[in-house]
């Protein structure tokens, strides 16, 4: 790898290998990446999304999202329109900000494949165990950011990366899925790329507002 697929800095160096998976880790941003051409099929990836347990009406699944939406209430109102951006198959945070008054738009790539959206503007886009399967993390960003009208908010949940020893035996890590990893100076980067203001409202969450 030559520079890295978050911020596009080339302090980019090889950071570590394993069971023959080779991670690179930015010096610049601190994302840590798996090397892109060790990436699972397209067909293997959304297999793998067909295992998860996350059904709709999970009690637990939606109990988990709270942590995402419940924070965001805060923050728009019922005028507004959303965009659940990577909703899976189930998408279980729309239909609960649906059930709150709000309307909330659904876009994945694998299974709500709704191209529409890209010429729309919204309030708000939600990206809930998303941004960590992003095979090119700094189009992705740039995406969102065109998809936001003025004065709108971008929420994020995803396990943070830590302390680097302890990546080797993540759990976060092991999902091949999964093949960049953020940690807080990394979305610091991100909003200042893209002039986005930013919080972390709880673990693993964080806000970006476009003014």
């Amino acid at each position: 790898m030559k520079i890295c697929t978050v911020c596009k800095s080339n302090k980019i160096k090889f950071f570590l290998n394993v069971k023959n998976l080779d991670y690179w880790q930015c010096s610049f941003c601190k994302a840590t990446m798996l090397d892109p051409i060790q990436f699972i099929s397209s067909n293997k990836e959304k297999k793998h999304y067909l295992k998860h347990n996350n059904q709709i009406n999970d009690t637990r699944y939606r109990k988990f999202l709270l942590n995402l939406i419940e924070p965001l209430k805060e923050k728009i109102s019922t005028n507004d329109i959303g965009l659940d951006y990577g909703c899976g198959y189930a998408p279980a945070l729309a239909d609960i900000l649906r059930k709150n008054g709000f309307h909330v738009e659904l876009y994945d790539p694998f299974f709500f494949k709704n191209d529409n959206v890209f010429f729309r503007k919204f309030n708000f886009i939600t990206c809930s165990e998303v941004v960590e399967h992003f095979f090119k993390p700094y189009e992705e960003f740039n995406k969102i950011d065109g998809l936001l009208s003025r004065n709108s908010w971008f929420a994020i949940m995803t396990s943070f990366m830590t302390e680097d020893y302890l990546f080797k035996n993540w759990y976060y890590r092991r999902d091949p899925t999964h093949v960049v990893f953020y940690k807080k100076n990394t979305f610091k980067v991100i909003a200042n790329q893209r002039n986005w203001g930013i919080n972390f409202p709880s673990k693993n969450i964080v806000f970006f507002h476009k003014k």
